[in-house]
C-alpha cells in the first residue's frame, strides 16, 4: 500500500463525512428560510408594535392641547433625521434627483401634520384609542386605494372593492360605536360648548385624520418614485409640521400653556414622537422585503393591540358595535392581504 493512499485514508477518518463547502452550507440556510424575508416580518411585526405604543403614548396625553402633542411628536424626525441627512448630502449621494416636486409635497407634508395628525389627537381624546385607530386605518387603506389609482394608475381589483366595502361600514358602525355609550355625554359635552370632545366630533376627526395620511402616504409614494429619499421626504414632513403647528398653537393658545404640563406628559409626547419614528423606520424596511399585501397584513395587529390597549390601559368600554367594527375592519384587512395565488417577492 502506498503512503499516499495511507494519507488518503486518515484525512478521511480526521474529516467528518458531512462537511461540506461553505457555498453549501449557505445555500442549504437558505433554503430552509430567506433572511431577507425573516427580517421583513420582523420589522413589520416591530412597526405595528411601536405605532401602538406611539398611539398609548397619545392617548396618554389628550389632557394636553391636540397641537401642542402633534407638534412635539413630529419634532423627533427633524431632530433625528438632520444630522443623517448632513452626513449624506457630505459624502456626495443625492437625497433628492429632482426638486420640482419639493414644494408640492411641502403643501402635503401640511395636510398630514395637521390634518392627520391634529384630528387624530381630537379623536383619541373623544372616542378613545379602541375606535380611533380602526376608523383612522380604514379611512387611510380606503383613501388609498382612490389615490393609489387617480396617481399612480395602481390597478383596483375585485377583492379590493370587498375589502374597502367592509372597510366603509366598520367606520360607520365604529363611529357610531362611542354614541352607543355616550348619549348622555354627547349632549352634556355640546350643551356646556366643548364639542372637541363630542363622539360624532371625534368619529369624523379620525377618519379625517385617515384621509390625510393616505393623502401623504400617496404623495410620499409618488415622489420617491421620482428620487427623493425616504428620508429626506419624511424631514420635509418633520420640519413642514413642526412649524406649521408651532404657529398654531402661537395663535390659537400662545405658549404660556406649555408651564402647565406636567413632566409625565412631556415624557409621553417625546415618546410619542420617538416610536412614531421608529415605527415608520421598521415599516420601511418591511416594504423593502415583503410584498405590500403582506406588510398590511401583519399591520392589522395595530387594530387589535391598539383595542386591548384601550380596553385594558385606558378603561375604555367594551360595546356590541366596537366588537363589531373591530371584526369588521379585521376581516377587511385580512381581504386585501389575501391572494389567489402566491408570486415571488420580486413580482411582488
Amino acid at each position: 500500500m502506498s503512503s499516499d493512499s495511507v494519507e488518503s485514508r486518515i484525512a478521511a477518518v480526521q474529516t467528518p463525512a458531512t462537511a461540506l463547502p461553505p457555498s453549501r452550507w449557505l445555500r442549504m440556510g437558505h433554503a430552509m428560510i430567506s433572511p431577507g424575508i425573516g427580517l421583513g416580518i420582523l420589522a413589520g411585526i416591530a412597526s405595528a408594535v411601536f405605532y401602538t405604543m406611539a398611539n398609548i403614548s397619545l392617548r396618554n396625553a389628550v389632557s394636553v392641547d391636540p397641537f401642542i402633542v402633534s407638534m412635539f411628536k413630529a419634532s423627533p424626525t427633524v431632530v433625528i433625521l438632520t444630522p443623517y441627512l448632513a452626513l449624506v448630502k457630505a459624502s456626495g449621494r443625492p437625497i433628492a434627483t429632482s426638486h420640482q416636486w419639493i414644494p408640492a409635497f411641502i403643501v402635503v407634508s401640511l395636510i398630514g401634520q395637521v390634518i392627520g395628525n391634529g384630528a387624530f389627537q381630537i379623536a383619541l381624546g373623544s372616542i378613545g384609542l379602541a375606535a380611533s385607530v380602526p376608523i383612522a386605518l380604514g379611512s387611510l387603506l380606503i383613501g388609498s386605494a382612490f389615490l393609489g389609482r387617480v396617481l399612480l394608475h395602481e390597478k383596483v381589483r375585485p377583492r379590493m372593492l370587498v375589502s374597502i366595502g367592509m372597510l366603509m361600514v366598520a367606520v360607520v358602525v365604529l363611529a357610531q360605536s362611542r354614541r352607543e355609550v355616550a348619549g348622555q355625554v354627547t349632549e352634556r359635552s355640546v350643551a356646556e360648548g366643548d364639542w372637541l370632545h363630542s363622539p360624532v366630533v371625534g368619529a369624523i376627526c379620525a377618519m379625517a385624520s385617515g384621509m390625510a395620511y393616505a393623502v401623504f402616504s400617496t404623495s410620499m409614494r409618488f415622489t420617491m418614485k421620482r428620487g427623493m429619499l425616504a428620508s429626506m421626504a419624511m424631514w420635509i414632513s418633520g420640519v413642514s409640521g413642526t412649524i406649521a403647528l408651532g404657529a398654531i398653537v402661537a395663535v390659537r393658545t400662545g405658549w404660556g400653556l406649555l408651564a402647565d404640563v406636567s413632566p409625565q406628559m412631556w415624557q409621553s409626547m417625546i415618546f410619542a414622537g420617538v416610536f412614531n419614528f421608529t415605527a415608520f423606520v421598521a415599516i420601511s424596511t418591511a416594504l423593502k422585503v415583503l410584498p405590500v399585501v403582506a406588510v398590511h397584513l401583519i399591520n392589522a395587529s395595530q387594530v387589535a393591540m391598539a383595542s386591548l390597549a384601550g380596553v385594558i390601559l385606558f378603561a375604555e368600554p367594551v360595546t356590541r358595535l366596537l366588537v363589531i367594527g373591530i371584526s369588521l375592519t379585521m376581516g377587511g384587512l385580512l381581504i386585501l392581504a389575501s391572494r389567489k395565488k402566491p408570486k415571488s417577492i420580486d413580482e411582488a
